[in-house]
């Protein structure tokens, strides 16, 4: 029977989450933790799907109708999708699996879905090229977020690191850190919701917009000055403006405090710089340090956080493992 599997790749903002929805830019970047998707055909009437970080199981038939949990209705869409672009539906198996913390604002929907698509069409011989990969993987984040920004499933797609402004296309951003210095992905454990973290941003600038106005201008000039330091490897300059850019998140009401203890013991024990990343209100914070520093860091940050993964970023988009097929 014919089998295929595929990964994508994570992503986390390095800055300008929040801000970016009131028309300001953003910089995300894929990370070394990825999903993947492992398709096999099967005998049998219809389609499996599982989750392994979920847990969770649901079957459909070929008219993909059938018993799905509300977790993996994304994947229904996917196929769906697929479906509507001359995909035949074939019963088969589908095993998902995260390596990132999954509901923290690491992109781990927008990263299974891309991987899901990408085997289930390189199965049929015809992997999706990145454009349909990327049309294909949206109406999966619509079932996930409603009103994707589509930054997820872009960095999932294409990996690398954009510089995101809504409604315009996103710039590729040049990123050269030095040897010797390392991102870390520290996950408080605390679930929030995305939505309810982005309406009190606003709400909270709104109601104050003559002084919010001044630090959504500063969040901007942030990225301006980030571009250059990752283009230059100026890895000194990248974490001042990490400390800076969390607390003007902190201002808007989207830090938590967990991801502030995380921060300042992380200052405390020599990192370059750490913020929060995504919605707030709990989810990851990052950090970037040198290599020598890390031990230190994460044991002064490990009370605060569930999980703490080494990562790099700015690695590739979704591939194909034709090993496995």
């Amino acid at each position: 029977m014919r089998r295929a599997e595929a990964s994508a790749p994570g992503k986390i903002i390095l800055f300008g989450e929040h801000f970016v929805v009131k028309g300001y830019r953003a910089i995300a970047t894929s990370t070394s933790l990825r999903a993947k998707a492992s398709v096999e055909e099967i005998r049998g009437p219809g389609i499996v799907i599982e989750s392994e970080n979920l847990k969770v199981r649901g079957s459909l038939n070929l008219n993909l109708e059938g018993n799905m949990p509300r977790e993996l209705l994304v994947y229904v869409e996917i196929l769906r999708a697929l479906k509507e672009r001359g995909f035949s539906l074939i019963p088969h198996r589908v095993k998902l699996k995260s390596y990132m913390p999954i509901s923290a604002g690491l992109g781990s929907s927008a990263s299974t879905s891309v991987a899901y698509a990408l085997a289930y069409t390189a199965l049929h011989g015809n992997p999706l090229k990145d454009r349909d990969l990327l049309e294909v993987s949206l109406e999966g984040e619509k079932v996930a977020h409603g009103k994707p920004s589509g930054i997820d499933n872009t960095i999932a797609t294409l990996g690398g690191t954009i510089a995101y402004r809504r409604g315009e296309e996103p710039l590729k951003v040049e990123v050269n850190i030095p040897e010797g210095y390392t991102f870390l992905i520290a996950d408080t454990g605390v679930k929030r919701s995305t939505r309810e973290a982005v309406e009190h941003a606003l709400k909270i600038a709104e109601s104050i917009w003559k002084i919010a106005s001044l630090i959504y201008e500063a969040a901007d000039r942030i990225v301006e000055e980030a571009l250059k330091a990752l283009k230059t490897g100026d890895v000194k300059t990248l974490g001042s403006l990490m400390y800076v850019n969390h607390g003007l998140l902190n201002a808007i009401g989207v830090s938590h405090e967990k991801l502030d203890s995380i921060v300042d013991e992380a200052r405390k024990s020599g990192a370059l710089g750490a913020k929060l990343t995504g919605a707030g209100w709990g989810g990851c914070a990052i950090i970037l340090a040198r290599e020598p520093a890390i031990e230190n860091i994460v044991e002064r940050i490990s009370k605060h956080a569930v999980t703490i993964e080494k990562a790099r970023i700015n690695v590739e988009g979704a591939t194909i493992d034709y090993s496995s097929q």
